[in-house]
């Protein structure tokens, strides 16, 4: 475990350190964090499982939440998020894929300037969510981010983004109102046998047919898209080239392959696919 100094049985306070590390207090029995500004990262699984944390404050200083950081955190009702998330470079904040997933009692979350995606499931099942604000920089919500948050009544959005995957808002009261306001999205989601998915999110509108999107590593172009099906070419990223059709609402395989690593057991996969919905 990582330098700490605790302030009773169950609450911890870092100091001195610019992260915790990968899993370093998963399924521990604190009740309450408080991180000073030291820490910019918060690693994969960090509080994964701590089923008694009930608070957690964050530094001003965050860039990154990592996957699944505070996964099936039971009792957690109340995070507090910094104004502002950025690298120090000026890049976008993270917050990763299923970071708060299953937390059942957090009621309100405000995202923080600077964060430009959602992670897919990032709040899904969260059943007691009532209240969430987007800030202006968000450009993408990935696929499940809030689904299942039967309590979201508040959607507070100065300014919707393009891209909002098909099941974003699922099995919550705005998914209706979103299904109505959304654009057909492009979705590429880059599989492998070591590694968290990689997804990566698109507009399919037909003027921006021709013109080179970027999302994270990976650009595409558009040559056509309709109500029917999309046709683009990746132009950036390990598979590029090479021109893809997938229809409207079918998954689409675009790349496989099966191989030996040495050192490993068995064979490794890799798999990009594609939706267009």
């Amino acid at each position: 475990m990582g330098i700490f100094r605790k302030s009773g049985a169950d609450k911890i306070k870092y100091h001195n350190k610019d992260r915790v590390e990968r899993g370093e207090f998963r399924d521990s029995s604190v009740t309450e964090v408080e991180i000073p500004e030291t820490v910019r990262i918060i690693g994969e699984s960090a509080f994964r499982e701590c089923r008694n944390l009930r608070r957690a404050a964050l530094p001003n200083a965050l860039c990154e939440l990592g996957a699944y950081a505070f996964r099936d955190c039971d009792m957690l009702e109340n995070i507090l998020m910094p104004a502002e998330m950025r690298y120090p470079d000026g890049d976008a904040g993270k917050i990763g894929i299923g970071c708060f997933e299953f937390c059942s009692l957090l009621r309100e979350i405000v995202i923080p300037e600077g964060v430009t995606v959602i992670d897919a499931n990032a709040f899904h099942n969260c059943a007691a969510l009532e209240s969430v604000t987007l800030p202006r920089s968000i450009r993408a919500i990935r696929s499940g981010a809030f689904a299942g948050c039967a309590r979201l009544k508040t959607l507070n959005a100065p300014v919707m983004p393009d891209l909002i995957a098909l099941d974003a808002f699922r099995d919550t009261p705005q998914q209706e109102r979103i299904l109505a306001q959304r654009k057909p999205v492009l979705t590429i989601m880059h599989n492998s046998s070591f590694a968290l998915p990689e997804i990566f999110q698109f507009s399919a509108s037909p003027h921006l047919i021709g013109t080179e999107q970027t999302d994270g590593s990976m650009s595409v172009m558009l040559d056509a898209c309709d109500e029917t099906r999309v046709c683009f070419r990746i132009t950036q990223y390990k598979h590029a080239g090479g021109s893809h059709i997938v229809p409207f609402n079918t998954p689409t395989r675009l790349f496989y392959e099966e191989y030996d690593c040495q050192g490993r057991t068995g064979l490794q996969k890799e798999e990009i696919a594609a939706t267009y919905r």
